[in-house]
């Protein structure tokens, strides 16, 4: 199942989100009915998977940096995301949520491993002519930049949502709360946001975090942008 959500300025929905519901989204700007689904998916009884899609300068890393606030979570890099990893982790931990940022990175047999899980919860392995067996009631939400590059099984076992980008209103909106969080000071986020957005023409969240991090100063600012331009790859 898919559905396309129009960008945050049209998104004036009027769902009434529950304390539970609204717990742990406290980053995202808008998209309540977003956070809504989210908040039935982890109330069900049994596992729903979510897969959030769309460009970089939309909401997608940002739900997932609060759903790591979930207890029992996972967060994994579908560009270092393995089977092998995984399987080593759910064994040992157990996790009730797995998170997979850009699981479009995932190399198809790696996809492969989650139809089983996403479908009946069993996980297996043989290795050395052993076979070990574990039964895991997990929900998996994960981002993807587009879906592509996920094999069709994949896809079709995920509750699929398309986001549109950000506006810059809401980019400076969004990367100030979250610098915020981070202890960096409102004009040193409010420069980061508009030097990504509008010198580097990223309007990617994670580049404000990374110039951020290093700038104490708008100078600072000016110097690390100036450099990435210079020789950026």
């Amino acid at each position: 199942m898919s559905l396309t959500l129009p960008n945050n300025s049209s998104n004036t929905n009027d769902c009434i989100l529950s304390s539970d519901e609204m717990d742990g989204f406290e980053e995202v700007i808008g998209y309540h009915d977003i956070k809504r689904i989210f908040g039935m998916a982890i109330a069900a009884d049994e596992p729903v998977h979510i897969l959030l899609v769309g460009p970089p300068a939309s909401a997608k890393t940002v739900f997932m940096r609060s759903l790591m606030k979930l207890p029992s979570s996972y967060f994994t890099d579908g560009t270092n995301s393995t089977k092998a990893g995984m399987v080593d982790y759910i064994f040992e931990h157990k996790p009730k949520y797995i998170l997979i940022d850009e699981i479009d990175k995932m190399q198809n047999k790696d996809q492969a491993f989650l139809l089983n899980l996403m479908e009946t919860g069993i996980v297996s392995e043989t290795k050395y002519q052993k076979t070990r067996n574990a039964q895991a009631k997990t929900w998996i939400f994960a981002t993807s930049n587009d879906t592509s590059n996920l094999i069709p099984a994949l896809r079709s076992r995920f509750f699929t949502m398309k986001l549109e980008p950000y506006t810059y209103q809401q980019f400076c909106e969004i990367t100030q709360r979250l610098l915020g969080l981070g202890g960096i000071g409102p004009e040193i986020a409010k420069a980061t946001a508009n030097a990504v957005w509008h010198d580097i023409r990223s309007g990617n969240i994670r580049d404000c975090i990374r110039i951020a991090r290093m700038a104490k100063s708008i100078e600072d600012i000016n110097f690390v942008v100036h450099t990435y331009l210079k020789y950026q790859a």
